[in-house]
Order: C-alpha cells, then sequence, then structure tokens
C-alpha cells in the first residue's frame, strides 16, 4: 500500500474532520492523475491518498479531504459524480470520515 502525505501537515490541526472518497479504478497511472487532477481544480485540501490493488488490473483508490461543511460535502459530490464517468471508473462512492489525529 502506498501513502501520499499532505505537502503541509504542520499547518494542519491536530484532529481534522475529512470527507473521504473511495474508487475502484482500471490499474492506470493517467486515470489516477486525472482524479486526482478534479481535486486541485476544485480547490480541495488534499490529507491522504492510499491505493491497493483490489485485483490483477485493478485499484482501490481512498482520497480524504478535509473539512465537512455543506459546501465541502456538495463540491466532492459533484466530484464523484464527474469522475465515475471517466473511462476506466468502476465505482465511486464519498461518505463522511471519523475525525483524525494528523501526526
Amino acid at each position: 500500500m502506498t501513502r501520499i502525505e499532505a505537502m503541509n501537515p504542520l499547518d494542519l490541526p491536530q484532529t481534522s474532520p475529512s470527507l473521504e472518497q473511495v474508487y475502484l479504478v482500471e490499474r492506470d497511472a493517467g486515470l489516477l492523475c486525472r482524479i486526482l487532477g478534479l481535486y486541485a481544480a476544485r480547490g480541495l485540501d488534499v490529507l491522504h491518498v492510499d491505493y491497493t490493488y483490489a485485483a490483477q488490473h485493478v485499484m482501490k483508490l481512498r482520497v480524504s479531504v478535509e473539512g465537512t461543511l455543506s459546501e465541502t460535502e456538495e463540491t466532492v459530490r459533484v466530484l464523484v459524480d464527474k469522475a465515475s464517468t471517466f473511462i476506466g471508473v468502476l465505482a465511486a462512492s464519498d461518505q463522511v470520515a471519523a475525525a483524525r489525529r494528523v501526526a
């Protein structure tokens, strides 16, 4: 499993509520970049990204973004809907994640 940490973890509070999105995607680095590009285009603060191989040619991508404001929740919902239309995305969902300690 590979984890990409936030670029500036010292600026984050000790506990941070987050929204988590989970994607099942074909194993394709270009697709991964396109999905993460959606977050950057919408100005969302990504807390962390995890991915694992779910099958030979399928990856499970989990992305957590900071915040639970209704505005952020709506942005994430639209983002997940958009990403689910990409060729190679097999499934996409979002949920509120429990507050987690950022160290």
